[in-house]
């Protein structure tokens, strides 16, 4: 789909002729893996001229497409019809999008310059034009394609910013020529294009490319240059050589100058994909943007990496504010008051970045939100989808996964060194594999390794015994498994909670099984499901919902030395005051 949307088998494709059938299948395919709704499907297909039996329609569709699989000998359930929506089953070797992702994260995971320039030149190559070209859907046309667009961007960026650190500047020019003429006003790809032309020896169409870039910026946007092409120009006319002009360039403004910002995390691993998303999301201002999922999963270090990869878009500065206190009670109003207001922002004219961290539930985010400035990009993360925040004000709901197979034997190799991990490939493969590809589990596992005189395969054997107590660093609660996953089940009231804990005995979790094992009825089965899905601690295919491994081994754990209080029926909301009701 990085191109006009085609059908491909080896040398063999077929580009799809403009259809409501292939406006399906690019909504499909833009979101692989995740529950597309429908809606959402129905906005791509039609816009505006919705149909009076638009569901109706939409299965028609999903039929069509499904036959237009078969034709082509692609298995037609690779899509899925969920309840609320469809979804695409992809991998890296059946949708390109995916292998792009997949080829991105690991050149960013990837210590070896000459490797990173390889995968990301190969992930570039899988771009073949513009996107979707033959797609007829206005609505995939203004809010999908330039996100893509972005992520591409991103991408080219590093790429051409390695070639110019590794004295290859001249291969990277063609690349930075077309890139800066498409995208006249992106000042990072007309620095690195001067930076380019300076390290091959053309200073004059280095200035003069300055000068192109500066005058557009004026005409076109009624704006002045960033301060590292103000920088980088003064170092050419001072004819600076290359180490003085990268510390030059490099340099960060005076503090003085600075607004606050959120520190990107130290060893951050993978995640290309979903970084770029939320990152060009977040530019645009269209709404909150909220990462959910279970504890450990790594939500809050994603978004400082998305914060940090954002250092100078933002004149107001960012802010990362916990949620919780030091007893970790949620933050009230009252308290995300008093923080806000000690943000050394200037003008509330000016656009931040404020991220809330580890928010509790949507009445928490309703009391606080009217203290946010206007057009403020705001990030949110939460066990929970917060579904209503995004409701009310629009956005989106990014579920946070675990780490891919590759980044979790990435991550692990950067914990525990290259040298010792190459020696068992294997018993690391194991190893993140026994860790559920859960960072947290993951960098307790290389901690622990690291203070055992043992090899990585009897380590793993040692923790496969009784992994929810041995992922756990001794006397450091914050760095313990099983602190995370009862912290995660406590936070739901006791119905919820009981229900986690009755369910690991079950493999198959649907509304009927898990009717009869609750001894209550189907729709409240279903009711418990959906909330627990809601809550991260099931994840939901295909009518169907999947308990993690991990958290089943603590689900049994906690049984034994603890009897649920019984599920009732009826889930009843909590008590809301007369404030948060009319909030």
């Amino acid at each position: 789909m990085l191109g006009p949307l085609a059908l491909a088998h080896g040398p063999d494709s077929v580009v799809l002729p403009p259809s409501r059938v292939a406006s399906m299948l690019a909504a499909l395919l833009l979101r692989p893996n995740e529950i597309v709704p429908v809606p959402a499907l129905q906005e791509a297909i039609w816009g505006d001229d919705q149909p009076a039996a638009a569901k109706s329609a939409l299965q028609t569709c999903a039929m069509r497409l499904r036959q237009l699989f078969v034709r082509h000998a692609i298995i037609a359930s690779a899509i899925e019809t969920v309840p609320g929506g469809y979804r695409f089953c992809a991998t890296e070797e059946t949708l390109d999008l995916v292998r792009f992702r997949e080829m991105a994260s690991a050149a960013q995971a990837e210590p070896q310059s000459d490797r990173q320039l390889v995968l990301l030149e190969g992930a570039l190559a899988l771009w073949r034009g513009p996107l979707l070209a033959n797609v007829p859907s206005a609505s995939l046309h203004r809010d999908a394609v330039p996100r893509l667009n972005e992520e591409r961007l991103r991408v080219l960026e590093r790429l051409c910013e390695l070639k110019i650190q590794l004295g290859l500047a001249p291969s990277a020019l063609v690349q930075l020529w077309e890139a800066t003429r498409a995208y006249p006003g992106n000042e990072r790809l007309a620095e690195l294009l001067i930076e380019a032309l300076y390290r091959t020896g053309r200073q004059p169409e280095a200035l003069a490319e300055h000068r192109r870039v500066k005058r557009f910026l004026a005409e076109e946007l009624g704006v002045d240059l960033g301060p590292r092409l103000r920088r980088l120009e003064l170092s050419i006319l001072n004819g600076e050589e290359r180490g003085d002009l990268d510390k030059t360039v490099g340099a960060d403004a005076a503090p003085a100058d600075r607004s606050p910002r959120v520190d990107s995390p130290q060893g951050f691993v993978g995640r290309a994909g979903i970084v770029d998303s939320v990152s060009a999301y977040l530019r645009d201002g269209a709404g909150v943007v909220v990462l959910t999922g279970l504890p450990g999963v790594g939500k809050t270090a994603l978004a400082r990496r998305v914060a940090g990869g954002m250092d100078d878009e933002f004149p107001a500065g960012q802010l990362l504010v916990p949620m919780r206190g030091a007893d970790a009670t949620p933050l009230d109003a009252a308290r995300l008051a008093d923080r806000l207001a000690r943000w050394p922002r200037g003008a509330t004219t000016r656009r931040g970045l404020l991220i809330l961290d580890d928010v509790d539930d949507v009445p928490q985010v309703l009391a606080g939100a009217h203290l946010w400035a206007p057009g403020d990009a705001v990030l949110l993360t939460s066990q929970f989808s917060l579904a209503g925040v995004v409701a009310r004000f629009g956005g989106r709901i990014e579920r946070v996964g675990g780490l891919s197979p590759a980044e979790s034997v990435a991550l692990l190799a950067t914990l525990i060194g290259g040298e010792r991990a190459d020696a068992e490939p294997a018993a690391v493969a194991a190893l993140a594999e026994l860790c559920g590809h859960l960072p947290l589990a993951l960098r307790v596992a290389a901690a622990r390794l690291m203070t055992r005189d043992t090899g990585i395969a009897e380590f793993v054997a040692w923790v496969r015994e009784n992994p929810i107590s041995r992922l756990t660093l001794p006397g450091d609660p914050d760095m313990a498994l099983h602190g995370r996953l009862e912290t995660a089940v406590n936070r739901l009231p006791p119905p919820l909670a009981d229900a986690v804990l009755r369910l690991h005995e079950l493999d198959r979790l649907d509304p009927r099984t898990v009717a009869e094992r609750l001894a209550i009825t189907p729709d409240a089965a279903e009711a418990i499901l959906d909330q627990l899905a809601d809550a991260s601690l099931l994840d939901a295919y295909a009518g169907q919902y999947r308990m993690r491994d991990l958290l089943r081994l603590y689900s049994r754990g906690a049984l034994d030395g603890r009897r649920p209080t019984g599920v009732t029926t009826t889930l009843r909301p909590p008590e809301r005051s007369s404030d948060e009701e009319r909030v």
